[in-house]
């Protein structure tokens, strides 16, 4: 089966040297993204094969005396990564050629489609690198194709500022993440994973490899405080590359630091209590700020941040159980996170290409402006509610089963640990409701704004749907039913990914401590029939009677207009305004200042608190420092060698007193 996942290499460098041969546009589009949906289509067989051997297969590149062995390692968790990358190659790739159709005769589609190949080809060799520099090597290649990806329209000035923080950030985060690999390789004398595994460290190298991990790892997945480059980066992409970054790129961040807790162990209970709170805040704050935008792929870049909270929440749990050695908290949380992994792919996926699809209706992302789309494309309005409810993790679909096995974990947490757990956990379950609620009324704001009613200002053309399209977020849907309806299909998968980890653990099966699990989809199946049911009974009544129609109340004003209706900033205010300082959201008001005034106006705001309070003050001031020391360039070669020598000693003293 090897040569399935050679197959995959070998068509997405084909597709490659087809975007540097063709000169068609529309043949171009088309045949590079069907031979990467191909690449991937491969490699995904091999994975789903490879998944069930009983020990994983090695791909030996080549050996070197100092690097050790490089190589491609397949173990369980790995393919699980691997899976929903090739997975995510395939949707993206057909959705791809619809979305790019509407630009083939306006700009080149080179680059772009250049960097998804180069994109999945580097995400694929990060999750089964088990060679420090290979995997290095291959996290910097990501970090550039996801650049060039971003940067479509480059003639934008949002466009140029989002790749660039997107750019920067990825870069700190990798810098961290060498000096985690350096520390290992200090402890272990090795840059291979499997030695990184089966290693004793001490206590306090065990605290700074992990806190070096999670922050470079924890900058790629957009945990909090390092979660600004996402709604920046995100919007200003191509739908089909918001989809990859978001549903697929931030996983590897999840892998990276699953990885880091599997080498370290962590023992120290300060480090999974402070993940949960970091999750916590990060899964509340995201939500809570995704209700306080405007732009649609905005709010949905800080809906990725919430799922992330969820993940890392679940993270956590898996930690606190391999402290306390208990399996079946740490199969709660491992399946959890996992789970819900594989289910913000899918309905995230179907969100960020829907929100692709309006706009090329609109031509713009302001909510605000739009209107009216359930009547002229219904297929297409459910599609996206079936999304929103996934999100919300609502029964009877996906998102309600992984976030089940997480409440699970809070139970299991509070009846198995003792001291301060059970309070701890019912806070923490707390929280995840109050964030299920949030999602609901965002999720809400946005098929209320965008689909209901009628449009704020006509759009340009009726609303088109192209068939890869229409094929794509189809499949999307039906895989958010069939997750929520059939889960245990999944939660066996990551038991698989548990007993692979932890082969020491002691037995667990999933089927009796976790069956509860298989009443989930008896429970999405009793929802489905209950709704169908009152559908019925709903039609069947409103036959029976004539209709009656009228205009809206206008509290005596009868010239109402579609501008009148409920604004998305209004849908919202009340709960936005609960947070207070804490969004940062500004608002601009221009009261009136005569009785029939001529004009007046208010705007809002919703820029992101770190970004503009802490990380563009400290570019500020690092620009200044830099601009501060421009005298040293004096171009006389004198000052330049004179500079040289004296660094050159420094580092022989510091070497000499280490």
């Amino acid at each position: 089966m090897i040569e399935f996942f050679v197959a995959d290499c070998m068509l997405l460098a084909l597709a490659i040297i087809v975007i540097a041969v063709s000169r068609s546009q529309f043949v171009l589009n088309r045949a590079a993204h069907g031979l990467i949906a191909a690449a991937t289509a491969c490699g995904l067989a091999f994975t789903t094969r490879a998944f069930f051997f009983p020990t994983p297969p090695v791909i030996v590149l080549f050996a070197h005396p100092s690097l050790g062995t490089i190589s491609l390692s397949f173990d369980k968790l790995s393919l699980f990564f691997l899976g929903l990358i090739q997975c995510g190659g395939i949707v993206s790739s057909i959705y791809g050629i619809g979305y790019l159709s509407h630009y083939e005769q306006t700009r080149s589609l080179k680059p772009t489609i250049a960097a998804t190949a180069v994109l999945f080809l580097s995400m694929q060799v990060i999750v089964i690198a088990n060679h420090a520099l290979l995997f290095l090597a291959a996290w910097e290649l990501m970090a550039l194709a996801g650049y060039v990806g971003i940067v479509f329209e480059r003639e934008k000035e949002e466009v140029q500022r989002g790749s660039f923080i997107f750019f920067a950030a990825a870069h700190v985060g990798t810098l961290f993440l060498y000096l985690m690999f350096l520390l290992l390789h200090q402890q272990t004398n090795s840059w291979e994973f499997s030695a990184f595994t089966h290693q004793a460290y001490l206590p306090s190298a065990i605290t700074t490899i992990f806190w070096f991990g999670f922050i470079g790892f924890g900058m790629k997945a957009g945990f909090m405080p390092f979660h600004f480059w996402l709604p920046e980066a995100h919007p200003v992409a191509p739908s089909h590359i918001s989809a990859v970054l978001s549903a697929v790129m931030l996983k590897t961040g999840i892998y990276g630091l699953i990885r880091v807790i599997t080498w370290t162990h962590p023992i120290d209970y300060f480090i999974p209590a402070s993940l949960l709170f970091i999750a916590g805040t990060t899964a509340i704050f995201g939500i809570w700020n995704a209700l306080a935008q405007k732009d649609l792929k905005r709010m949905l870049a800080y809906s990725s941040i919430e799922n992330i909270g969820i993940i890392g929440i679940g993270l956590s749990l898996m930690m606190f159980g391999l402290q306390h050695q208990q399996p079946l908290l740490t199969f709660l949380g491992l399946a959890g996170a996992l789970f819900h992994t594989a289910n913000h792919f899918v309905f995230k996926s179907l969100l960020f290409m829907s929100a692709g699809t309006i706009y090329h209706h609109y031509h713009h992302r302001n909510i605000e402006l739009m209107g009216g789309l359930m009547k002229s494309a219904p297929l297409f309005g459910g599609i996206v509610l079936i999304g929103s409810i996934a999100i919300c993790g609502l029964p009877p679909l996906n998102g309600f089963a992984s976030e089940f096995l997480i409440y699970s974990g809070f139970f299991e947490a509070s009846r198995s640990l003792s001291l301060y757990f059970p309070f701890f956990m019912l806070t923490s379950a707390v929280a995840l409701a109050f964030v299920g609620g949030l999602a609901v009324v965002a999720f809400s704001k946005i098929m209320s704004m965008v689909f209901l009613g009628s449009p704020k200002r006509p759009p340009e053309h009726d609303v088109h749907i192209t068939k890869y399209e229409l094929v794509t977020l189809s499949a999307l849907a039906l895989a958010v039913f069939v997750l929520g309806l059939f889960p245990q299909i999944v939660v066996g998968w990551c038991e698989a990914v548990y007993r692979d980890l932890f082969p020491l653990s002691q037995g667990l099966s999933w089927s009796s401590s976790v069956g509860t699990i298989t009443s989930v989809g008896t429970i999405a199946v009793a929802v489905i029939i209950v709704i169908a049911l009152m559908m019925i009974a709903k039609t069947r009544l409103a036959a029976r009677r004539s209709v009656r129609t009228s205009v809206p109340w206008g509290c005596g004003y009868t010239a109402l207009t579609a501008r009148m209706q409920y604004s998305g900033t209004s849908f919202s205010d009340d709960i936005v305004n609960i947070a207070g300082k804490a969004l940062n959201v500004h608002h601009d008001i221009h009261l009136p200042e005569i009785p029939l005034p001529a004009t007046s106006s208010f705007r809002t705001n919703a820029a992101d608190l770190v970004l503009n309070r802490f990380v563009e003050p400290a570019g500020a001031f690092v620009s200044w420092l830099v601009e501060w020391f421009k005298w040293l360039q004096s171009g006389k070669i004198q000052v330049y060698v004179t500079f040289s020598i004296i660094a050159l000693l420094l580092y022989l003293f510091l070497a000499f007193q280490i």
